[in-house]
């Protein structure tokens, strides 16, 4: 009777166990809306959605086309896009998703289009203008709109608001557009002209009637980005040509654990969580809310 009742127990079980992996798989399965990730935040980030309601938002959490990103004061953030692309944003930005679009078998149908309203942005690109149409992805500001050719770049917009970091000549930081090119090519176009800029360059535009130009490196600004934030905290992963950029290792190698370590206070090896979140433990011994392993009687 004991092993017929231990038999039943074991069963069922199993069976809720078969039943939940279902249900994962399914909601993995269905299609859905959403075009990115939330992959690492310091501080706070928030969304506000077409519908016009903000949202907090932490690592796992999706984002949506129409959606206007916020990031607080001292607060950096990244997120991925589902084509590969990444986009990590430093204090108090605003930027908006105004449009895209990624469906790997319709490369014709490619669009990703975004509005730095305010502060400043890293972007790493995707699939979307790597292939088909290469004028599928463009960054815009008030001044000018940057289109891609594959690459990394960053752009920081001024109105009044970068006197906290001067010029390597010491001179202030002029409102505008500010451009640099850590890989590939970009384009930059307004009303007035446009300018090509390839690694290593340098680019500003002062006002949509003022064409965009190369501008020395002794009076230039680079968009930083703090390493640990090109930690995937969610997944225990790192984007290896930033990191390992930043840690003066081998872009096509990556960095190596220690060095990640070094860079965050998550551990180097294994795949850790975040902290409170979904980290697959409780008193039950079951999975977190995202879907753990049950214990069943051996």
């Amino acid at each position: 009777m004991k092993q017929t009742a231990h038999s039943f127990i074991q069963l069922a079980c199993f069976m809720g166990m078969a039943l939940t992996t279902t249900a994962a798989f399914s909601a993995t399965a269905a299609p859905a809306n959403d075009i990115g990730m939330v992959m690492n935040v310091e501080g706070s980030l928030s969304a506000k959605g077409g519908d016009g309601k903000l949202r907090m938002l932490a690592g796992r959490d999706k984002v949506f086309g129409g959606d206007v990103l916020f990031t607080g004061k001292d607060s950096y953030a990244r997120v991925k896009f589902s084509d590969g692309g990444q986009i990590s944003l430093r204090p108090s930005s605003q930027f908006k998703i105004e449009k895209f679009n990624f469906d790997e078998k319709q490369p014709g149908k490619d669009a990703a289009e975004f509005n730095l309203i305010k502060g400043a942005m890293r972007s790493i690109s995707g699939m979307i203008g790597k292939r088909g149409d290469p004028d599928s992805y463009s960054v815009k500001t008030r001044e000018a709109t940057a289109g891609i050719r594959g690459t990394k770049f960053g752009v920081r917009l001024c109105k009044a608001d970068c006197d906290d970091t001067p010029l390597p000549d010491g001179s202030p930081i002029p409102d505008g557009t500010h451009f640099d090119v850590l890989e590939g090519t970009i384009i930059v176009k307004n009303a007035s002209g446009s300018q090509l800029l390839n690694q290593g360059q340098f680019g500003y535009v002062g006002s949509i009637s003022t064409p965009p130009s190369i501008v020395p490196p002794e009076r230039a600004i680079r968009v930083e980005i703090p390493a640990k934030i090109s930690l995937d905290k969610i997944r225990g992963s790192t984007d290896r040509d930033e990191q390992g950029r930043r840690t003066g290792t081998d872009n096509g190698a990556g960095a190596p654990a220690a060095a990640a370590a070094k860079t965050t206070d998550q551990p180097s090896s294994g795949n850790p969580e975040p902290s409170g979140e979904n980290s697959g433990e409780s008193s039950g011994g079951a999975g977190g809310s995202d879907g753990g392993t049950a214990v069943c009687p051996i």
